[in-house]
Protein backbone atom coordinates (compact mmCIF):
# COMPACT_ATOMS: atom_id res chain seq x y z
CA UNK A 1 0.00 0.00 0.00
CA UNK A 2 1.21 3.38 -0.73
CA UNK A 3 0.52 6.11 1.57
CA UNK A 4 -0.19 9.85 -0.60
CA UNK A 5 1.19 12.85 1.54
CA UNK A 6 0.45 16.24 -0.49
CA UNK A 7 3.28 18.17 0.38
CA UNK A 8 2.70 20.93 2.66
CA UNK A 9 2.07 24.66 1.61
CA UNK A 10 4.31 26.41 -0.40
CA UNK A 11 5.07 29.88 -0.67
CA UNK A 12 3.16 29.62 -4.02
CA UNK A 13 -0.09 28.42 -2.68
CA UNK A 14 -0.16 31.12 0.03
CA UNK A 15 -0.37 33.37 -3.28
CA UNK A 16 -2.53 30.90 -5.31
CA UNK A 17 -0.10 30.90 -7.97
CA UNK A 18 0.10 28.07 -10.05
CA UNK A 19 2.75 26.07 -9.78
CA UNK A 20 2.84 22.78 -12.35
CA UNK A 21 6.50 21.24 -12.47
CA UNK A 22 8.38 24.31 -11.57
CA UNK A 23 10.80 22.84 -8.86
CA UNK A 24 11.77 25.84 -6.99
CA UNK A 25 8.44 26.86 -4.50
CA UNK A 26 9.58 25.97 -0.53
CA UNK A 27 7.60 25.57 1.96
CA UNK A 28 6.38 27.74 4.35
CA UNK A 29 6.35 27.76 8.01
CA UNK A 30 3.12 26.53 7.64
CA UNK A 31 3.88 24.17 4.86
CA UNK A 32 6.85 22.65 7.56
CA UNK A 33 4.29 22.25 10.11
CA UNK A 34 1.81 20.41 7.77
CA UNK A 35 5.06 18.35 6.99
CA UNK A 36 6.22 17.49 11.07
CA UNK A 37 2.38 16.23 11.09
CA UNK A 38 1.95 13.65 8.46
CA UNK A 39 5.37 12.41 9.65
CA UNK A 40 3.70 12.29 13.15
CA UNK A 41 0.67 10.35 11.95
CA UNK A 42 3.15 7.91 10.29
CA UNK A 43 5.08 7.12 12.95
CA UNK A 44 3.24 3.51 13.46
CA UNK A 45 2.77 2.68 10.15
CA UNK A 46 5.62 0.13 9.45
CA UNK A 47 7.11 3.05 7.08
CA UNK A 48 10.00 1.19 4.74
CA UNK A 49 10.40 3.24 1.77
CA UNK A 50 9.89 6.98 1.23
CA UNK A 51 9.92 8.37 -2.21
CA UNK A 52 9.45 12.20 -3.43
CA UNK A 53 8.67 14.50 -6.38
CA UNK A 54 12.07 16.50 -6.89
CA UNK A 55 10.15 19.47 -6.64
CA UNK A 56 11.53 21.33 -3.55
CA UNK A 57 7.70 21.92 -1.97
CA UNK A 58 7.76 18.30 -1.99
CA UNK A 59 11.67 17.22 -1.51
CA UNK A 60 11.28 19.40 1.76
CA UNK A 61 8.34 17.65 2.98
CA UNK A 62 9.74 14.28 2.51
CA UNK A 63 13.10 15.44 4.27
CA UNK A 64 11.15 16.61 7.31
CA UNK A 65 9.15 13.02 7.17
CA UNK A 66 12.35 11.24 6.19
CA UNK A 67 13.93 12.73 9.79
CA UNK A 68 11.20 11.39 11.61
CA UNK A 69 10.85 8.38 10.01
CA UNK A 70 14.92 7.21 9.91
CA UNK A 71 14.31 6.75 5.87
CA UNK A 72 16.35 8.52 3.08
CA UNK A 73 14.10 10.29 0.48
CA UNK A 74 14.64 9.14 -3.23
CA UNK A 75 13.73 11.10 -5.73
CA UNK A 76 11.05 10.07 -8.48
CA UNK A 77 10.18 11.91 -11.14
CA UNK A 78 7.01 10.18 -11.57
CA UNK A 79 5.73 11.92 -8.52
CA UNK A 80 6.04 15.11 -10.57
CA UNK A 81 2.59 17.70 -10.62
CA UNK A 82 1.06 18.19 -13.80
CA UNK A 83 2.44 20.35 -16.34
CA UNK A 84 1.60 22.81 -18.29
CA UNK A 85 2.44 20.70 -21.48
CA UNK A 86 0.13 17.69 -19.98
CA UNK A 87 -3.16 16.78 -19.93
CA UNK A 88 -4.63 14.15 -17.09
CA UNK A 89 -3.96 11.45 -19.46
CA UNK A 90 -0.18 11.64 -19.48
CA UNK A 91 -0.42 12.17 -15.84
CA UNK A 92 -2.33 9.13 -15.33
CA UNK A 93 0.33 7.37 -17.20
CA UNK A 94 3.17 8.25 -15.14
CA UNK A 95 0.88 7.11 -12.13
CA UNK A 96 0.21 3.68 -13.76
CA UNK A 97 3.91 3.18 -14.67
CA UNK A 98 4.81 4.25 -10.98
CA UNK A 99 1.99 1.60 -9.43
CA UNK A 100 3.20 -0.92 -12.37
CA UNK A 101 6.89 -0.97 -10.42
CA UNK A 102 7.31 -3.35 -7.25
CA UNK A 103 6.81 -0.94 -4.26
CA UNK A 104 7.07 -2.78 -0.83
CA UNK A 105 3.97 -2.63 1.44
CA UNK A 106 4.10 0.97 3.48
CA UNK A 107 5.93 3.12 0.97
CA UNK A 108 5.03 6.97 1.41
CA UNK A 109 4.91 9.19 -1.74
CA UNK A 110 5.27 12.48 -1.76
CA UNK A 111 3.57 13.98 -4.19
CA UNK A 112 1.36 16.97 -5.20
CA UNK A 113 -3.08 17.61 -4.95
CA UNK A 114 -3.54 16.81 -8.58
CA UNK A 115 -1.04 13.75 -9.15
CA UNK A 116 -2.89 12.31 -5.90
CA UNK A 117 -6.39 12.94 -7.06
CA UNK A 118 -5.84 11.34 -10.23
CA UNK A 119 -4.00 8.41 -8.66
CA UNK A 120 -6.83 7.55 -6.18
CA UNK A 121 -9.40 8.77 -8.38
CA UNK A 122 -7.84 6.07 -10.59
CA UNK A 123 -7.44 3.27 -7.79
CA UNK A 124 -10.80 3.53 -6.29
CA UNK A 125 -12.79 4.63 -9.03
CA UNK A 126 -14.34 7.73 -7.77
CA UNK A 127 -14.10 11.32 -9.03
CA UNK A 128 -10.63 12.96 -7.92
CA UNK A 129 -10.72 15.22 -4.82
CA UNK A 130 -8.35 17.59 -4.19
CA UNK A 131 -5.82 16.71 -0.86
CA UNK A 132 -5.21 19.16 1.73
CA UNK A 133 -1.62 20.54 1.78
CA UNK A 134 0.55 18.19 4.33
CA UNK A 135 -2.39 15.44 4.35
CA UNK A 136 -2.10 11.80 4.01
CA UNK A 137 -4.15 10.05 1.80
CA UNK A 138 -3.88 5.98 1.62
CA UNK A 139 -4.15 3.82 -0.90
CA UNK A 140 -6.96 1.46 -1.40
CA UNK A 141 -6.93 -0.85 1.96
CA UNK A 142 -5.01 1.34 4.04
CA UNK A 143 -5.78 4.09 7.08
CA UNK A 144 -3.39 6.10 8.39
Amino acid sequence: MIFWVRHGQSTWNVMDRMQGQELSPPLTDLGRTQSAKAADALLDQGVVRLLSSPAVRAQETAAIIGERLGLDVVTEPLLLEKGLDENVVDVLARVRTLLDEDHPEHTVAVSHGDTIALAIGWLTGTPPALPANGSITPGPGGQP
